[in-house]
């Protein structure tokens, strides 16, 4: 939510360059980001088999729906607004509505994060038995619209359309300045970024440990024949965290810069004079606005898999050559030992390997 009391201070004649960034940042940032995610959308619901419509694909496809909603529901009115000197032209409700919509799909993204570091954390450190399954995925993903929807309640009270023309919070919905400080905190700079990066450090944590252990477990009972296995099983299980890694990287970078001049604000808000305070806040805003247009631009870069599901996309390919983004992500480090003969198959902990005449062929690509 961009146009907070918060922000009344920073509505004030910006620089030329920060004008002519967004005019030329808003249109690449909606393309792109139209185009990204509606192709993650279709490689999603284009799964025919109900094998691979599962918790991932659940939370990725709602991770690419908050940021369309952001795409078409904020950005071009925002735009709008900015050119037009900060008056308001859409009306009442439309104020209200607008900007709603921009906090809870902030508020999606963030908890699709947490669910999908839960998914893989529940598929690499724990039994494969306690898999999420589709219908608790259904079930967390229908919470958290319904979650951030209630967290915005107070805002659609107090959003209002000043005499001046201005979209903002009126501060006296509020008794005091510090029951706003602690709505704001608790309503949108919490869930936006301080219970997900919290969340996220966890799993990742638990990640980490349990791979190393895996990996050290695996060598010391001799599952690793030959150097070269033991460094295709290490590659994996990088590549395993890899995506989710960028997922979030990307995010906090684009939403923490924005929380930390608001809190900042809301704590001192002498900071409100500084020119330089204000210029730090647009180009903050900037960022969260491009965060809408990175997700896909990740999948396509960190995933192989990904581009090759966009190639099939359009043109005719079997089912068996589709989707394999999908399959790729489901990966489980298990140990399933095999004997180790030179035409057998090893199973590492989530990479199949074939040991063919000497020659190791990874199966699985991320």
């Amino acid at each position: 939510m961009n146009n907070t009391t918060a922000d009344e201070g920073l509505l004030f004649n910006e620089h030329i360059a920060v004008r002519v960034v967004r005019l030329v940042l808003y249109p690449i940032v909606f393309v792109i980001g139209v185009m990204g995610n509606f192709s993650v959308c279709a490689i999603v619901l284009g799964a025919k088999s109900k094998k691979f419509r599962s918790a991932k694909g659940y939370f990725i496809l709602n991770l690419a729906l908050s940021d369309l909603m952001v795409l078409f529901l904020y950005l071009p009115f925002d735009l709008a607004y900015l050119e037009n000197q900060s008056i308001w032209p859409f009306g009442f409700v439309l104020c209200k509505f607008i900007n709603v919509l921009s906090s809870v799909s902030v508020t999606v993204s963030g908890t699709m994060l947490i669910c999908i570091g839960y998914e893989r954390y529940k598929t690499i450190v724990k039994t494969p038995t306690s898999r999420l399954s589709k219908r608790k995925a259904l079930v967390m993903v229908i919470f958290t619209w319904v979650y951030s929807c209630l967290l915005q309640i107070p805002f659609v009270f107090a959003l209002t359309v000043e005499p001046s023309g201005r979209c903002l919070i009126d501060i006296n919905w509020w008794p005091n300045q510090l029951s706003f400080n602690l709505t704001y905190f608790m309503a949108l700079i919490a869930p936006q970024f301080v219970i997900p990066s919290l969340c996220i450090i966890v799993f990742y944590v638990g990640i980490v440990f349990h791979l190393r252990k895996s990996h050290k477990f695996n060598n010391r009972r001799g599952i690793y024949r030959s150097v070269v296995v033991a460094e295709k099983s290490e590659k994996q299980n990088r590549k395993t965290t890899k995506l989710l890694t960028g997922l979030v990287l990307v995010y906090a970078i684009c939403i923490l810069p924005h929380k930390v001049i608001i809190l900042s604000i809301l704590i001192n808000p002498a900071l409100l004079s500084s020119h330089f305070t204000r210029q730090l806040y647009e180009f903050a805003r900037l960022l969260t606005t491009a965060n809408s247009c990175f997700n896909p631009i990740l999948y396509t870069t960190l995933s192989r898999s990904f581009r090759k599901d966009l190639k099939n996309m359009f043109s005719k390919q079997s089912e068996n050559d589709s989707h394999r983004f999908l399959k790729s992500l489901p990966d489980t480090p298990r140990i399933d030992r095999r004997h180790n003969t030179p035409n057998s198959v090893v199973q590492l902990r989530g990479t199949i390997v074939k040991l063919a005449n000497g020659n190791i062929e990874r199966e699985d690509g991320v």
